[in-house]
C-alpha cells in the first residue's frame, strides 16, 4: 500500500516505474549510519529487478553499507516551466524512490556481468572484452547490487510533451 499524500501524482504501473530506472543516468544513494544520513550521485544499471553500481572499495559509501546495508535510491527527470509571476512557476517531472538492501557482489562471473551491464549502459559496445582476470587487477573496484525492497514512481500532474 503506498503512503503517497498526492495519489493524482503517483505512478502505479511497474513497467512505467522500471523503465524510469532503466533510461536515467544518474541515480543518488543515500545511506545512514548512527542517524548521520549520506547521499551521493552514482551511475548505475536495473536489471533483473536489481540495482548495480560500482564504487571504490574505500570512502563513506562503502563504509556505510558495511555498516548499515539498508539504502535509498532515487532518481529524476524533469524540467522548469516559467511563468509570468513566481507562483506560476512550476516543475514537470518524473522520479522513482527505491527502499532495499545493498550487498557486495562476490562472486566473479556476478562481478563481471554487473560491470558488463555497466559498461553497455555508459559505454555501448566497449564492455564485451571485459574478463574476470581483468577485474582480478583493480583490487579497489567494489560492485555492488541493490535488492528492491519497495519502490514508488511520481510525476508531475501536467505531462509535458517530451515524457
Amino acid at each position: 500500500m503506498s503512503d503517497m499524500r498526492r495519489k493524482e501524482k503517483e505512478i502505479t504501473d511497474k513497467a512505467v516505474i522500471e523503465e524510469i530506472l532503466r533510461e536515467q543516468e544518474v541515480g543518488r544513494l543515500a545511506t545512514s549510519v548512527d542517524d548521520r544520513p549520506y547521499v551521493v550521485p552514482l551511475n548505475y544499471v536495473y536489471s533483473n529487478s536489481k540495482i548495480m553500481f560500482h564504487s571504490n572499495n574505500d570512502g563513506m559509501k562503502m563504509a556505510n553499507i558495511a555498516k548499515n546495508p539498508r539504502v535509498c535510491f532515487e532518481v529524476d527527470s524533469g524540467e522548469m516551466v516559467r511563468g509570468d509571476k513566481p507562483c506560476d512557476y512550476t516543475w514537470k517531472y518524473l522520479s522513482v524512490i527505491v527502499n532495499g538492501k545493498a550487498k557486495i557482489i562476490t562472486d566473479p562471473e556476478k562481478r563481471l556481468n554487473a560491470l558488463q551491464q555497466l559498461s553497455d549502459k555508459y559505454a555501448p559496445g566497449k564492455g564485451k572484452s571485459l574478463t574476470v582476470e581483468d577485474m582480478a587487477k583493480n583490487p579497489h573496484l567494489s560492485l555492488v547490487e541493490i535488492s528492491i525492497e519497495a519502490m514508488t514512481g511520481k510525476k508531475s500532474p501536467v505531462k509535458p510533451a517530451n515524457f
